[in-house]
Order: structure tokens, then C-alpha cells, then sequence
């Protein structure tokens, strides 16, 4: 069975709330072996199909659904949403939002940030989101972008779980990344993300983005590359698995 770094549940404070339910995953305790092992979540990395399947079908048990009803992302390193009313692929996109219950959002990493975001909306169903952030997303602004869609939807308080990632002690990068980083975001945000020298530390400056936005988070996870007996690290590894997370809001209402 596959084994949570964390998993845990955004109760209910509004009327209109429902049970949301979160897990993080590392590496350990899925059906994969050798450089997949063990709980590699993603099809293309060249992983046997049906290891793959099991481990999705126990991704999907944590939050208490079907592998049938993920929602998963073909991301591109951008800043582009798709709006989830029905389970399958989305191809070309780095965020995941929905409002419909018993859909699994996941986003997947091996040294990028994955996160999910919880949107609680007074009366209305609350609406949940999944987010794949590299180097490229933190330039694209696909963090700020999918907030601003939640608030668009009608969010008025947001929390998020933000997964494990690589740090920037590790990630040394050519310079220009670095500057397109710091000219694309607030002095306060690239400052953190390249408080490192030569380095970009993602998950800082994702953190940071959530900050500046008001949303409160729960980090789980360390360094993928520091940590490759629990976790995948593409940048230590090349040829790996994904770890990730994964976001499914239940139809049972929760009292307010």
C-alpha cells in the first residue's frame, strides 16, 4: 500500500462546506521497483503500466475515491487552468480547479512544487484546486493565477498544503533563469526564491507567493535531492518516478 508523507482534511466552517480531503506521497510503500520504486504515480517515465495503476488506485484510496475518478495533469510549465468537471487527463495545463465532489485532483513532482488549494465559499460548495510549479511556473505566476481564478469563483478564505520539492542549495541554474525569476515577481518573492546564490529555491518562492496572497500553508515534505530514500529527485536521479499530491472534496456535508 502506498505510504502518505501526510494526509489530513480541510473541516468544514462555512455552510456550505463539505469534508475536503489531502494526501502527500513520497516513494515509499507502492508496487513499483528499481529506479520507480516505490510509489511511482506517473505513466510517462517508462514505469510498467500496471505498477502504475496500483499505485494510482491506492493514491486514489487516501482521499476515499476510484483511480477512475482522477483528474490528472499533462503539465507544460506554465500558467494555463483547466476546469475539472469530470475525471481524466488534462493536457497543456498546470493547474487543476473544480467544485465537483468525488473528482481527485493530483499534481505530481520529482524536484517541481506540487500543491493544492482549498477555497471555502460561505454557503456555496467549497472549490478545491491542484498546482504543478517549476522555475517556469514561478515566472508564469500559475500559483497567483489559480488564486485569483478561485477568488473569481467566489473563495473567501483559501488554505493550502504545499508538497515536497527541491531546495535551492541544490538547484543551481544559469543566470538568465534566475533573472527572468526576479523580474517576474514582487522584490519580497524573488528575494526568498533566490536567497541562495546561483541557485532558485521554488518551493520558497511559491511559499512566498502564497504569503503575499494571504494564504496560509502546510508544508510537508523536505528536499527531493536530499532525500532519495523517501523521495524522487529527477535532478539527482534523471530516469525516475513522481511523487505528488492529491486534493477530493466529498458530497457528506460538514456542519458549519
Amino acid at each position: 500500500m502506498l505510504l502518505p508523507l501526510a494526509n489530513g482534511v480541510f473541516a468544514p466552517v462555512a455552510p456550505g462546506d463539505r469534508p475536503v480531503f489531502w494526501a502527500v506521497t513520497g516513494r515509499l510503500g507502492g508496487h513499483s521497483v528499481g529506479e520507480f520504486s516505490e510509489a511511482n504515480i506517473a505513466q510517462h517515465v517508462g514505469d510498467n503500466s500496471n505498477s502504475v495503476a496500483r499505485n494510482l488506485e491506492d493514491l486514489a484510496g487516501l482521499v476515499q475515491i476510484r483511480r477512475r475518478n482522477l483528474a490528472l495533469m499533462d503539465p507544460q510549465h506554465g500558467n494555463l487552468i483547466a476546469r475539472v468537471t469530470t475525471p481524466g487527463i488534462f493536457h497543456g495545463v498546470d493547474s487543476l480547479v473544480s467544485e465537483q465532489s468525488d473528482v481527485g485532483l493530483v499534481a505530481m513532482g520529482a524536484d517541481c512544487v506540487p500543491l493544492i488549494l482549498y477555497g471555502s465559499r460561505g454557503d456555496k460548495k467549497p472549490i478545491i484546486s491542484a498546482v504543478h510549479c517549476g522555475w517556469k511556473g514561478l515566472v508564469a505566476g500559475v500559483v497567483t493565477a489559480t488564486i485569483t481564478e478561485l477568488r473569481m469563483q467566489g473563495a473567501s478564505e483559501i488554505q493550502s498544503v504545499v508538497g515536497p520539492a527541491i531546495c535551492g542549495s541544490c538547484y543551481s541554474v544559469a543566470p538568465y533563469r534566475r533573472e527572468l525569476v526576479r523580474t517576474s515577481n514582487p522584490k519580497g518573492v524573488s528575494a526568498v526564491a533566490l536567497a541562495v546564490p546561483g541557485g532558485i529555491d521554488v518551493r520558497g518562492g511559491v511559499l512566498s507567493q502564497l504569503a503575499l496572497e494571504g494564504v496560509n500553508s502546510i508544508v510537508v515534505g523536505g528536499c527531493t535531492y536530499e532525500n532519495p530514500e523517501t523521495l524522487f529527485s529527477y535532478r539527482r536521479d534523471g530516469q525516475t518516478g513522481r511523487q505528488g499530491i492529491i486534493i477530493a472534496m466529498r458530497e457528506d456535508r460538514g456542519q458549519s
